[in-house]
């Protein structure tokens, strides 16, 4: 899940659920995104047929079409391809996982994130989801130049050990060395606003070459949920 939080408040914004074949709208958004801009190798994927898919456009600029985009899935069946995520189906509360998050260049870096990730509390909400998971991602699949910031939320934000997720696989990459807390600076800013919003983070971190990112695990516990003003 590549980092995009926005960079521009988008002044007012419908959200809209989508299914099947009718998530067009929101895979064009992604191949825009993802693949051209971000040259991830192949965005779409099997998991697309069996998500809800929650799109933002701006009525004011229709012609755009999506503007935001992100998918929820039951489980966490995405997710455990890169973490071992038995402790979380272990917990025994309903749980779902949310991914592929991404905006529009204009709709970067304000209002657009916090809608985006408000319409996903709203569905797991609907869902009945008590644990939520997922992946945020460092650009760039090189981990040496993410280790200091990933050693900070290893250090500060760690999810509890009943709850911790661990990278796994031959593309798992150990967090090892002190960390230090200014090091947070670089820690991509859609994942501060998962952080704001009481998230925490698995074990470990993942290189996921098609996507050429450094993938971490986010665990919230919606019963812990504090919705930031603001994004990070």
């Amino acid at each position: 899940m590549t980092d995009l939080t926005p960079q521009r408040a988008a002044p007012r914004l419908s959200v809209e659920r989508l299914h099947g074949s009718g998530a067009a709208p929101a895979l064009a958004l992604r191949r825009a995104v993802f693949e051209r801009e971000r040259g991830a190798q192949g965005d779409a994927d099997d998991f697309d047929a069996l998500a809800t898919h929650l799109i933002l456009r701006d009525p004011d600029r229709p012609a755009l079409g999506a503007v935001g985009a992100l998918r929820v899935l039951d489980g966490a069946a995405y997710t455990g391809r890169e973490f071992d995520v038995r402790p979380l189906e272990a917990d025994g509360r309903p749980l779902a996982e949310i991914g592929r998050a991404c905006l529009h260049p204009d709709y970067r870096g304000g209002a657009a994130g916090l809608a985006l990730l408000g319409a996903a509390l709203t569905e797991l909400r609907r869902r009945g989801a008590a644990l939520v998971t997922g992946t945020a991602s460092f650009d760039g699949a090189d981990p040496a130049p993410h280790l200091p910031a990933l050693r900070a939320l290893r250090d500060g934000w760690a999810a509890p050990p009943g709850l911790r997720p661990r990278a796994r696989g031959p593309d798992a990459v150990a967090v090892a060395g002190p960390g230090r807390s200014e090091d947070m600076r670089a820690v991509p800013p859609l994942l501060k606003t998962y952080l704001r919003a009481g998230a925490r983070v698995g074990e470990g971190a993942w290189v996921d070459h098609a996507f050429r990112a450094v993938d971490v695990a986010v665990v919230l516990e919606l019963d812990r949920l504090r919705v930031p003003r603001r994004a990070a």
